[in-house]
């Protein structure tokens, strides 16, 4: 049984910008970095703030609240690594977005 869900479509999602969605109850952000997308937890670690609220800038996920800075590809912050994001594998198939919700990556790990 496959655990993907499709979240967005293809074209939802401009280079920077990044969306609440839900995977099975998961609450989740999808955010497009370049020409690659990826899903991280919703919440920061630092104090909670809502990440959809946040940009993307140069492989990174950026909170708005105070401006911590989280790889997209792995959810490590830049400056002290036993801070990360819990990250969630992504893939499109034909126009839909899928993500597993299944973390990919657990936060300090």
């Amino acid at each position: 049984m496959s655990s993907w869900r499709a979240v967005a479509r293809v074209g939802d999602i401009k280079p920077g910008d990044v969306i609440a969605v839900q995977a099975d109850g998961v609450e989740m952000v999808l955010g497009l970095d370049g020409d690659r997308y990826f899903a991280t937890q919703r919440r920061c670690v630092h104090r909670g703030g809502d990440l959809a609220d946040g940009i993307v800038s140069r492989g990174h996920v950026i909170c708005a609240n105070h401006g911590w800075r989280f790889s997209t590809a792995t959810g490590r912050h830049d400056e002290a690594s036993e801070f990360c994001l819990v990250v969630y594998a992504v893939r499109v198939t034909g126009d839909q977005i899928e993500v597993d919700p299944i973390p990919r990556t657990l936060r300090g790990h």
